[in-house]
């Protein structure tokens, strides 16, 4: 005969799998039901207010698809430059203004602005289950990037390095050279920097150059070779368009660079390789905070889980020719863009490299006013 605790495990065992398979639907049901009511406010709410990065085509992306898939919430976009927009949030707040529900933008402003008190916490605006998953997003650890690991959220995760245009520099020689390309006589005067003192897509660069090339390469550069320095990122896609540049150094030219291309300028821009010795590990502009008081708080929690779910962040992905962090997405990157494996990069926009960054932006700036 059975024994009667075997058969009693086998009825709880029985009933437990039961109570997944029932508990299962009722979960997605649950974070659906969220989501659908969170919809609804925010619907009725009709705005979501938003400080966007400098580059183009995200901002292009966010206009179109959002509004899109949201008609209801009109998207009120500004792009400020990230020491205006912190002062301007900073004297908002401190008269009880709160004006700003998200940003979407580089790093640094969320540091300083995290640090002010003028943020909340990211995660607790997911929904969906995936996104709340830490494996979604290689960790928690991996995709905070502020002291806290709390406040800014970095959706992208690329490398990134110098861009050069094949049609007029040997692909041998970047091969053969790596960052000592930038050094080479030959190229005197022919590479172009989106100014790394000013936060924006070329700072990163700064930390990158130093770290391979030491203090005397990063002033040679400078210096000798006369780097040209620009204020805006399109600057440098446009220079290497006209083939006034033929390096640069900043925001992903290959893509912006399209239009020229569709007009019948013919250029070839490549990376200068996949390894650590010639890429950074980047997040570019895509540092995602929300502001503490925001007069949208559902629109803002619409967004998020809208922007992170897996084919926006596939199709943002391709857009802007920076790879998502969700690990369940194929990389969208061509062969020159694919992160080696078990390769180190240097991470210069995660706040533990600020201030190594901000040791290098000085000599920068020393070695500038040699160059003049």
């Amino acid at each position: 005969m059975p024994d009667k605790s075997i058969n009693i495990a086998r009825s709880l065992g029985c009933a437990a799998t039961v109570l997944l398979a029932l508990s299962a639907p009722v979960a997605a049901q649950d974070w659906k039901a969220e989501l659908d009511r969170t919809v609804a406010a925010a619907n009725k709410e009709g705005t979501l207010v938003i400080n966007s990065q400098p580059n183009q085509a995200a901002r292009d992306f966010l206009t179109h698809e959002f509004s899109k898939a949201y008609p209801e919430i009109k998207l009120s976009m500004s792009v400020l430059p990230p020491g205006q927009f912190i002062l301007r949030v900073r004297n908002e707040q401190q008269t009880n203004n709160y004006l700003w529900d998200v940003a979407l933008a580089g790093p640094p402003s969320g540091f300083a602005l995290a640090k002010e008190g003028a943020l909340d916490p990211v995660q607790p605006e997911f929904i969906a289950p995936d996104i709340k998953s830490p494996d979604t997003w290689d960790g928690w650890d991996s995709a905070f990037i502020d002291a806290q690991g709390k406040y800014v959220f970095a959706m992208s995760k690329y490398i990134a390095g110098p861009w050069y245009d094949a049609l007029r520099i040997p692909q041998e020689k970047v091969a053969q050279l790596g960052m000592k390309v930038l050094l080479d006589p030959a190229y005197k005067g022919k590479v172009i920097w989106h100014d790394p003192t000013e936060p924006g897509s070329g700072t990163s660069y700064g930390y990158l150059v130093n770290q391979k090339l030491g203090d005397d390469g990063l002033k040679q550069l400078i210096v000798d070779q006369k780097v040209t320095f620009v204020a805006q990122q399109f600057q440098v896609v446009e220079a290497m368009a006209r083939g006034t540049a033929w390096i640069g150094m900043g925001p992903p030219v290959r893509s912006l660079i399209a239009p020229y291309a569709q007009a019948g300028i013919k250029t070839d821009i490549r990376t200068f390789g996949t390894s650590s010795e010639v890429a950074l590990e980047g997040v570019g502009g895509s540092g995602l905070f929300i502001f503490k008081n925001r007069p949208h708080p559902n629109a803002t929690k619409v967004f998020i889980n809208w922007l992170l779910s897996k084919q926006v962040q596939h199709d943002m992905a391709v857009a802007l020719d920076q790879d998502s962090r969700r690990q369940d997405l194929t990389s969208i990157a061509q062969s020159d863009s694919i992160p080696v494996k078990g390769a180190k990069y240097v991470t210069p926009q995660r706040e533990d490299s600020a201030s190594a960054v901000e040791a290098t932006l000085k000599r920068i700036a020393d070695d500038r006013k040699l160059s003049q």
